[in-house]
Parts: C-alpha cells; sequence; structure tokens
C-alpha cells in the first residue's frame, strides 16, 4: 500500500497544478457593463496621458484651424461605430467567399475492404476509385450571390452610419457659424439699447424724461446683452460637441473656418429630378433594398434547382484482381438523387422564395418612392425658407441701410431728436437680428435636404 501511495503522490500533485494553472488561465468574465466601464476608463486614462504630452509629440493635436470637409474626414476615421461597421462588412464580405467555396466539395479517395480470405487464398481483391459531389448547376453562384447580397447589406448599413456622421458635422459646424453672427447681432443691439438707456438716463438727471422710461430702456438692454450670453453658451455646447466628435478636445482652442455671413447666402440647387436620381444613387437605403432583392432572386434559384433529379456523385476508380487485364480495370460510377419523397417540400421552398422575391420588389419600389417623396418635401422647404429669406433681405437690408444713412444725415442736421435716432438704430440693429432667425430655418432646411439626398447636394 506504501508504495502504492507513493506513487500515486506526484500524480496527484501533477493534478492539482494542471487545475490550478487551468483555473489561472480562465478567468471569470466581466459583466457588460463592467466591460464597458472599464474601456471607459481606460480611453479616460488614455486621453489624459496624451493631454499631458508636448503638442509637438502628438500626433492627434488639434489643428489651429478647421475647415468643414476636414472635419468631416475626421469624424470619419474616429468614430467607433463607423469602424465597428465597416468591420462588419468586411467579415461578411470574408464569409461571402467562404460561401462560395464551400460549394465545391473536396474529392473522397475511396478503397474497397481487403478479404483475408482472398489475400490467402492468392486472389485479392481492391478496388480505388476517387468520388466528387458536383454542385447543382447554378447553385455555386447562387450561393455566392446571396452571400454577397449580404455583404452588401452590410457594407450598405455602414454607408447610413457614414451619411449621418457628415450631415451631423456639417450642421454642427454651420451652427457655430451661425451662432457666431448672431451673437454679434444680439451684441449689436445690446449696444443701441444701452446708448439709448445711458442717453435717457442724461436727460433724466436733466429732469427730461421720467426715471420708467429710463429704467424701461435700462432692462431692454439689459435682455438684449443676456441674448448674447445666452448665444455664447450655446456656441461653447455647439463647438464642443462639433470638436468631440472630430476627436479634438473640447477646450482646444480651435478657429473654424468659414464665413457666419455665408449663411445669408443663397446656394444653388440642381432640378428637383435630378436631385432625385443623384438621391436614389447615393442613398444606402436604396442598396440594403437592392441587395435583398438579389439575395432573394438567389435564394429562389437554390430552391429552384433542389427540384430536378442531379448527380449525387461522381465516381472514377481502377480494380486490382488477379482476373483484371492491365489497363481495362478502369471503372465509373454514378449516383442520381431523385427528389422524390422531399417534392412537396420543395415546392414549398419554392413558393417561399418567390413570396420572398414579390416582397423585396414592393420594398425596392417603396423605398424609391419614399426617398423621392423625402427629397420633394424637403425641397419644398428649401423653397419656402429661401423665399422668406431672400424677401427678408431683398426688403429689410435696403431699407436698414438707407435708415443708417439718414439718421446720420438728420443727426448731423440737428433735424432728429437724439433719442429717436437711438430708438431708430436699435431697430435697424433688431432687423439684422431678424434676418439671421430666418437664414436658421433655411440652413436648417436646407442640411435637412442634404441628409434626403445622400449627403451633397449636387448631382455627381
Amino acid at each position: 500500500m506504501a508504495g502504492l501511495s507513493g506513487a500515486r503522490g506526484p500524480l496527484l500533485l501533477s493534478s492539482v497544478a494542471c487545475l490550478a494553472l487551468a483555473a489561472c488561465a480562465s478567468p471569470p468574465r466581466l459583466a457588460p457593463g463592467d466591460r464597458a466601464v472599464a474601456l471607459y476608463r481606460e480611453g479616460r486614462v488614455n486621453a489624459a496621458a496624451r493631454a499631458r504630452e508636448p503638442l509637438a509629440a502628438r500626433p492627434d493635436a488639434a489643428p489651429r484651424e478647421l475647415r468643414v470637409d476636414e472635419a468631416v474626414a475626421m469624424a470619419k476615421r474616429k468614430s467607433g461605430t463607423l469602424a465597428a461597421m465597416n468591420a462588419r462588412a468586411d467579415t461578411a464580405d470574408a464569409q461571402a467567399e467562404a460561401e462560395g467555396a464551400s460549394v465545391y466539395r473536396d474529392p473522397e479517395l475511396r478503397v474497397s475492404q481487403l478479404r483475408l480470405d482472398q489475400v490467402l487464398d492468392g486472389e485479392p481483391r481492391l478496388a480505388t476509385g476517387v468520388r466528387v459531389r458536383p454542385p447543382r448547376p447554378g447553385e455555386a453562384a447562387a450561393t455566392e450571390a446571396a452571400a454577397r447580397a449580404e455583404a452588401a447589406v452590410a457594407r450598405a448599413e455602414a454607408r447610413v452610419v457614414e451619411v449621418e456622421i457628415e450631415a451631423e458635422v456639417r450642421w454642427l459646424f454651420d451652427d457655430v457659424l451661425l451662432i457666431d453672427a448672431e451673437i454679434a447681432a444680439h451684441e449689436a443691439v445690446a449696444g443701441a439699447r444701452r446708448r439709448l438707456a445711458d442717453q435717457l438716463k442724461a436727460q433724466l438727471d436733466a429732469s427730461q424724461t421720467t426715471a420708467i422710461e429710463e429704467a424701461m430702456a435700462a432692462l431692454s438692454a439689459v435682455e438684449a446683452e443676456a441674448g448674447a450670453v445666452e448665444q455664447r453658451e450655446r456656441r461653447k455646447v455647439a463647438l464642443a460637441a462639433l470638436l468631440e466628435r472630430v476627436g479634438v478636445d473640447p477646450a482646444a482652442p480651435v478657429r473654424l473656418v468659414g464665413e457666419p455671413t455665408g449663411a445669408l447666402e443663397r446656394v444653388a440647387l440642381p432640378a428637383e429630378d435630378a436631385l432625385i436620381e443623384a438621391a436614389l444613387r447615393r442613398r444606402p437605403e436604396i442598396e440594403i433594398a437592392a441587395a435583398e432583392l438579389d439575395a432573394a432572386a438567389a435564394k429562389g434559384a437554390i430552391a429552384r434547382g433542389q427540384r430536378w433529379p442531379w448527380l449525387s456523385f461522381l465516381e472514377l476508380g481502377y480494380e486490382f484482381s488477379p482476373a483484371t487485364r492491365d489497363p481495362l480495370g478502369w471503372t465509373f460510377e454514378a449516383g442520381i438523387e431523385v427528389p422524390l419523397f422531399n417534392l412537396h417540400a420543395f415546392g414549398k421552398a419554392v413558393a417561399a422564395a418567390d413570396a420572398e422575391a414579390v416582397e423585396a420588389r414592393r420594398a425596392f419600389a417603396g423605398e424609391v418612392k419614399r426617398i423621392a417623396q423625402e427629397v420633394r418635401d424637403r425641397l419644398r422647404e428649401v423653397r419656402a425658407a429661401e423665399a422668406v429669406l431672400e424677401s427678408f433681405r431683398a426688403r429689410a437690408l435696403p431699407v436698414a441701410e438707407r435708415a443708417g444713412v439718414e439718421i446720420a444725415r438728420a443727426l448731423e442736421s440737428r433735424q432728429i431728436h437724439s433719442l429717436d435716432a437711438l430708438d431708430l438704430d436699435e431697430r435697424r440693429a433688431a432687423s439684422q437680428l431678424k434676418l439671421l432667425k430666418v437664414a436658421r430655418t433655411y440652413r436648417t432646411a436646407l442640411a435637412e435636404l442634404r441628409s434626403a439626398a445622400g449627403g451633397r447636394l449636387d448631382t455627381r
């Protein structure tokens, strides 16, 4: 017993060691939420470490100036969602390659059984052969087409994310520039109201006005200044959102290159039909619907091929035996699969594939109509906002400019009271603020039309 125990001792120790190593090599998995928090914290630590590096040594340092096209490209490179969707599309492409190759099965080398009594009697018989299972006609192409269609869907879904990123970044860029113009307009209104309040205060001291008038003018100036403060805070939020999406520190001193007055300019648009056709070529939803249509056609082809008899295998071999006259021992064998018992099931599969194809065709046609209608609706909104903007610019701006000239002349010739002049100047500045509100409506409609047209407003 002692010897047996001694022999089992090392075996027991080694077993315990193996179990311990296995336990160490397979740590318990964290919960999904804990894994996400850990990844987030790791990103925060890495970002803090990069922030401590000298700017010259940081490859992702914030640029001093940023243009809208550069912002779009940076946002696409930095998007984790887009990277994941592209990786999914790459996986789908690889799977499509694998699906196309898996239809062709490797040949099978067959050797018949060798009987011992025949060997002992001096009459061994041995048959060898190579068996091939050929795919049905069109099966390989249809299988690969179905897999390619699924890969196309994955690629188009990545394009959906890409279009959304571009639309969002372009709107945030325009929003910051619009806010800059609105801040300037609020400051102009606030300055005019403050001058009016100061003038009323001076007249109050000279007993030429009432305290109520002076207080109301001061309150109006404070309200205009509060509007400018509100716009500055909005600008911080919009700029931080933009910089985060392009992968730059939101606190970085980045200057956006663009003219705030560009928001007031009319954007030339192509004809309605040309814009609709461009949208139908660009929109990833069309690619998805077309891929699903191709997949349904491929599945139908596979289902129809299953209904007909076809070779289950082809075999070419050679038989070795004392009675074989060389080289005449070649053999040929074939099997044919007859879909007799599963004929009803195959018919149901064809009917299902046909129904899926009808659904895919209707879905494709519905997607075309939906996108065309969406472009028409957005284009009408743009034209309506454009009409309001052009009308305001054509009527209000010349009047405001002429009012400024006339106010200066009247003051110079003492034909107008200074309070009236300041009041007119405040109204002239307020008209610019109203113009920017109309311009914001126009730019918002343009952003929505750009998304409906697939990311751009040209027809290339």
